[in-house]
């Protein structure tokens, strides 16, 4: 399971996606839609964030 986390004007960010491509895409959205510190974590703890380049 990846875990893609952030925050918004509400607050803390939090979502569940089984592959990588669909936690990658659900996160340029939520960039997209101004949510910042964006990250996700793959089930080993690596973390990805050059999505957020792609989605500026």
């Amino acid at each position: 399971m990846f875990e893609i986390n952030g925050f918004d004007t509400a607050g803390v960010v939090s979502l569940k996606r089984l592959s990588l491509t669909a936690a990658l895409k659900k996160a340029k959205e939520l960039v997209q839609d101004g949510c910042w510190d964006v990250q996700v974590v793959d089930p080993s703890g690596r973390v990805y964030t050059s999505f957020e380049e792609q989605a500026a």
